[in-house]
């Protein structure tokens, strides 16, 4: 590699110079490809979930516009789920900047519009009815419950925009085992090795690009869909029996379409994330090891692939469920008494 400022005194990591790995390179070892993916808490949420999402919502939407007495189960059941998965996020992640991959909450839209609708129809249509009573005070219940919880990521949103200029992640990768101080990038930069929040594994330090961008999307994307909230509130009060080219306007239209456009764009952005490496890193790497008694250090060429569907599962759902600690993650289990023969 030709990296003009990689003098032989320059410093790959404390007290290790470029020039002790010289004879390695003359040597050009091949390290085996491997993948790099995102620190739990890091990714985005992978498209196969959001694709499942889409395949809970889309249908239930369908049902709602034409016969929403069906869809009330449904909606209540996706409305649970929602709030579980939610403040399950916020949880695990105390709603930092760093993670807001996994808490931001812009899938609610959907859950929200769907109480409003079963709470005003049912009042409207059922007021008197104590089966029907029960299930809109229910109903009522997890719509407060969705619009806090939209509120609440907001506000962390607009802190952790208002605190972003320090905010870096770490993406790490099996390659940067054994010894390795640093890696460096086809375009010169050098990144210090440094442990994973999870087990067995060590990453490096990016600036989180990534997380940047969607905190001022979070709070786009949140706000518009309050707003929306509020039009499809004055709809479901206002429209008794209004159509418009034979479509019932008393249904909440914005909420419906825009939670499925949301989803839509979750699943075409976590296949387009799910298959390219962060900003600042080269598919090329060279891999610095050393030993800490060795005089010299060795260093080879490996090829970093993108994290894929498998690397986005694991690095949301470790952020997703961190907070369940060893409930998780597993512990080890010691037993009195109990040696395993050695042979």
């Amino acid at each position: 590699m030709s990296c003009p400022h990689f003098t032989p005194e320059f410093q790959i990591s404390a007290n290790v110079t470029f020039g002790q790995f010289n004879s390695s390179f003359r040597d050009n070892l091949q390290c085996k490809d491997t993948y790099l993916r995102p620190d739990p808490g890091g990714a985005f949420i992978p498209w196969l979930y959001a694709l499942f999402l889409l395949l809970f919502h889309l249908p239930a939407c369908i049902i709602r516009a034409v016969r929403w007495e069906s869809a009330q189960y449904l909606a209540l059941g996706l409305a649970v789920l929602g709030i579980a998965l939610t403040a399950q996020s916020f949880q695990s992640t105390s709603l930092q900047a760093k993670n807001i991959l996994v808490w931001m909450p812009l899938t609610l839209i959907l859950d929200v519009g769907a109480m409003l609708q079963m709470v005003v129809l049912i009042i409207e249509k059922h007021g008197e009815s104590l089966r029907h009573a029960i299930v809109a005070i229910i109903a009522f219940v997890l719509l407060l419950t969705l619009l806090f919880l939209q509120i609440w990521a907001l506000a962390a949103a607009v802190q952790g925009r208002n605190h972003k200029k320090s905010l870096r992640v770490k993406w790490c990768s099996p390659a940067f085992q054994d010894f390795t101080l640093a890696i460096t990038t086809g375009n010169c930069n050098v990144y210090g090795i440094l442990e994973s929040s999870s087990n067995g594994i060590s990453c490096i330090e990016l600036p989180a690009v990534l997380q940047d961008e969607w905190l001022t999307g979070t709070i786009i994307c949140l706000s518009g869909a309050i707003v929306c909230q509020a039009i499809d509130m004055a709809l479901l009060r206002c429209a008794h029996g209004r159509r418009c080219r034979g479509v019932r306007m008393q249904r909440p239209w914005l909420t419906m379409f825009g939670g499925v456009i949301l989803l839509v764009l979750l699943i075409t952005l976590g296949v387009f994330n799910a298959n390219r490496l962060p900003e600042g890193v080269t598919s090329l790497v060279w891999v610095y090891r050393k030993e800490p008694m060795a005089v010299v250090g060795s260093v080879c060429q490996t090829r970093l692939k993108s994290p894929g569907l498998r690397g986005m599962i694991i690095g949301w759902t470790d952020g997703l469920f961190e907070s369940w600690s060893s409930a998780y993650e597993g512990s080890v289990v010691r037993r009195r008494g109990l040696i395993a023969p050695f042979y």
